[in-house]
């Protein structure tokens, strides 16, 4: 795991929790051989973002990049997005732990929001009225949702 301690407060254990949704998908992306990363599973999909894992992957990364920067915008900062390349596994698996890095950096020292702190960040997003501790939900299940997807396309290949 990339933290080897439990953070405090809510913010905290959603932070721990992130990082723990990542480690069962990193688990997959190590033992991916490069063939099977850029092999297209989906050819009828309509969604871009779901026709291989590296297209997924992509989108996981800059969703990643787009949940920190509401939560920076929910805390009073800028946002910001690098430049990233998801072309290999190794690559999905950097770039993601950036992001998490990047989300880490933006709530340091904010573990501990109360109740009320929480939901004084509620406002209004490109998907629909959420605070920080919605978002990080949001995050989590985000991963969630594309390692199950991650884990069937693979399942295929029997």
């Amino acid at each position: 795991m990339l933290n080897k301690h439990y953070r405090t407060g809510a913010i905290g254990a959603l932070m721990d929790e992130y990082e723990r949704a990542f480690v069962d998908l990193k688990k997959i992306l190590e033992n991916i051989p490069q063939e099977k990363f850029v092999k297209i599973y989906d050819n009828t999909t309509t969604d871009e973002h779901c026709r291989s894992v590296q297209t997924i992957m992509r989108h996981v990364v800059a969703a990643g990049y787009r949940y920190a920067n509401q939560i920076r915008i929910f805390l009073g900062l800028s946002p910001h997005l690098p430049d990233y390349k998801v072309d290999t596994p190794q690559d999905a698996i950097r770039m993601f732990e950036k992001v998490l890095v990047f989300t880490t950096n933006s709530v340091e020292g904010k573990w501990n929001m109360s109740h009320n702190e929480i939901i004084a960040t509620r406002s209004e997003t490109n998907w629909g009225f959420y605070d920080i501790e919605m978002m990080f939900e949001h995050a989590i299940v985000h991963i969630l949702r594309h390692r199950r997807q991650i884990e069937r396309f693979l399942s295929t290949d029997n």
